[in-house]
């Protein structure tokens, strides 16, 4: 169907065209248009997306402006057969340039069309075979094609393997989408997915939102885990108001002698600071206490620690610096709810398992909540546990893991330190060669360290408006031109615009509904009621 034609093309990226008026109504800023192939002369039409919508009218120039003071004015016009507002109005759009098909890619044209080229509507089979993924994979559906019913599809290893981030300003619908790659990931491939949760949201993902086999599918997937020694009452009690279920969850904790030397190294010069010779001592002790699964009283633990650090020891000044840093592996150990020092731990009347990072490289969903945690501790036990993953990944390399990372910004900033974000770059960085995934979700990309965001080659956007973010999106993100950003600006809350490796094409997408209940519903309001007893009449 033909819809418009080119007024002006000055290079082959992107053209200008004229709308018909007839179908003006039809084209809006993300539609998909076509050209018969200038390239090739023969073959596919040639893909472009509607990226500006402009009406003009020539008439409406300074002098008549100044004219149209009241709506008098334009009955007048009217009175003698001149309506004003259609006589001299044209529509007129700028379309970028995607490409033609050649195989499973696009090919990008070389010179620009020819001014008078018609531009085509197709129709939605045409489009849904151009935007099609090639054959094989696993292929991951998070909504439709805007304003059509074409799936939108993703390639799921690319997703996955190549990283991807899901950025969006506060309330923007971060988590819902999230819900909905976690949901299709999980029916459609054998994958563990590692959710860093610090707020709790994902707990909800335990209740189907739907009667479908397919909601009660990964509603069955999704374990919780919770810190030990954290105190739940008040969010348990919530959940089940909210679900009418209790909440399922294991506690866990770690045996702080199963970590490597650079962790607790780390951990300790993070919490209280560590001199030069403490770190002597340390490294010579850990070689004998460190890196075992024996789990002892912390009485044992620290005599183990004090007979093995005691070989180096030597003058007034070590040994100082050895009961120190006896002192700060006690605090460090007893101040932290996930460590466990002794076999059958209870937090009340629910036991402690000792956490097996084997368990969590098994399929299904696996919700790490840490939202009874402050956040320097949220940092440290994410660096521990991430750091195993990679650790146990980089040896098996049988089975690609996702992990899920809610407030990346807190977790690896910026600007400022934070214990997890070295473990983080390095999952951004290599996590691909072992199999390592990574998913960061955050409401303030510019806040996200960009060692980790330049590394997601795939970026899901919903709505962002805030002009540091989006030029810093723009420097640090390859797939992202100045078009996609004026169009993430205006986005609805259910849209999302999907751009870098995992789609052929940036794609505006209509996000389908949730399988599993949201858990990231904001309070609301609640009216005061008005009695005759509050009001006050001033006479």
């Amino acid at each position: 169907m033909r819809i418009g034609v080119v007024i002006r093309a000055q290079s082959p990226r992107a053209f200008w065209f004229r709308v018909f008026d007839n179908v003006e109504d039809r084209i809006n800023v993300g539609s998909f248009v076509t050209l018969e192939n200038h390239e090739t002369g023969v073959g596919e039409p040639i893909l472009a997306r509607v990226t500006r919508v402009v009406r003009h009218n020539y008439l409406v120039d300074d002098r008549v402006i100044a004219q149209l003071g009241n709506e008098d004015v334009i009955n007048t016009f009217r009175d003698y057969g001149i309506d004003i507002q259609y006589i001299a109005q044209s529509t007129i759009a700028r379309a970028s340039v995607i490409g033609y098909r050649v195989g499973a890619r696009f090919a990008k044209p070389l010179k620009p069309p020819k001014p008078m080229d018609f531009v085509y509507l197709p129709t939605e089979d045409e489009l849904g075979r151009m935007l099609r993924l090639g054959d094989g994979g696993v292929r991951v559906v998070i909504g439709n094609v805007r304003s059509s019913s074409i799936p939108a599809e993703l390639d799921a290893n690319k997703l996955v393997s190549q990283h991807c981030a899901i950025l969006a300003a506060t309330g923007g619908g971060k988590s819902w989408l999230a819900g909905v790659i976690i949901e299709e990931l999980t029916i459609k491939a054998e994958l563990p997915i590692i959710v860093i949760d610090p707020h709790g949201e994902y707990s909800a993902m335990q209740v189907p939102r739907v009667d479908s086999e397919d909601a009660k599918f990964v509603s069955g997937l999704v374990r919780v885990y919770v810190p030990g020694k954290v105190d739940t009452t008040s969010f348990d009690d919530y959940f089940k108001a909210r679900f009418g279920v209790g909440r399922r969850y294991v506690r866990f904790g770690i045996n702080p002698r199963s970590l490597s030397l650079r962790l607790v190294e780390g951990l300790l010069d993070h919490y209280y600071g560590l001199t030069d010779a403490q770190r002597r001592i340390l490294e010579e002790a850990w070689q004998y206490v460190g890196m075992s699964d024996e789990l002892t009283s912390l009485d044992e633990f620290l005599n183990d620690l004090e007979r093995s650090g005691g070989r180096i020891v030597r003058g007034y000044g070590n040994e100082l610096a050895l009961s120190t840093l006896l002192t700060k592996v006690r605090m460090l150990v007893e101040n932290r709810p996930f460590f466990i020092i002794r076999p059958g731990e209870f937090y009340g009347n629910e036991p402690i398992r000792l956490l097996d990072i084997r368990e969590l490289l098994e399929s299904g969903v696996h919700v790490l909540d840490l939202s009874g945690l402050d956040l320097v501790d949220q940092q440290a036990l994410v660096s521990l546990i991430l750091n195993e993953i990679f650790r146990l990944s980089a040896r098996r390399r049988d089975r690609p893991v996702l992990v899920v990372v809610e407030e990346a910004h807190n977790f690896a900033p910026s600007v400022g330190s934070a214990l997890s974000t070295s473990t983080l770059i390095k999952i951004a960085r290599e996590g691909r060669k072992f199999g390592v995934g990574l998913c960061i979700i955050s409401q303030r990309p510019s806040k996200v360290h960009p060692d980790v965001l330049s590394q997601c080659l795939t970026q899901v956007f919903k709505r962002i408006i805030n002009p540091v973010d989006l030029k810093y999106v723009r420097n640090v993100v390859e797939f992202v031109s100045d078009e996609d950003l004026w169009e993430i600006r205006v986005l609805n809350e259910d849209d999302a615009l999907v751009t870098g490796v995992a789609t052929l094409t940036p794609l505006p997408v209509k996000v389908r509904d949730r399988l599993t209940e949201h858990g990231g519903i904001s309070p609301m309001l609640t009216p005061r009621s008005t009695r005759g007893a509050d009001i006050i009449s001033v006479k």
